[in-house]
């Protein structure tokens, strides 16, 4: 079970993280809404996991990363890309 829960975080992060490097708002938005899916899905797995005798469960903040801010991603320089959202994900 605990693999399972560290995949859903890890996907979490990684969702996070691709947030962040989003070119335009729809994009991050999508990313956002796919770490809070992840994110939901770990606290599923927790909370159906049973303790081990004597262990005590351990809570994770809800989020690796904060949400970026407006003014995150206003301030960062413009990169140029002129790919679409699907060519980064790897669609032909």
């Amino acid at each position: 079970m605990r693999e399972k829960i560290g995949y859903c975080r890890q996907k979490a992060a990684e969702c996070a993280a691709r947030a962040q490097e989003a070119a335009d708002k729809d994009t991050r938005e999508l990313f956002l809404r796919f770490r809070n899916s992840w994110l939901s899905a770990a606290k599923r797995y927790e909370s159906s996991a049973p303790a081990a005798p004597g262990e005590i469960p351990q809570r994770r903040p809800s989020s690796f990363a904060p949400e970026p801010s407006t003014h995150d991603w206003r301030s960062r320089p413009n990169d140029a890309r002129t790919d679409t959202t699907a060519e980064r994900l790897g669609a032909a």
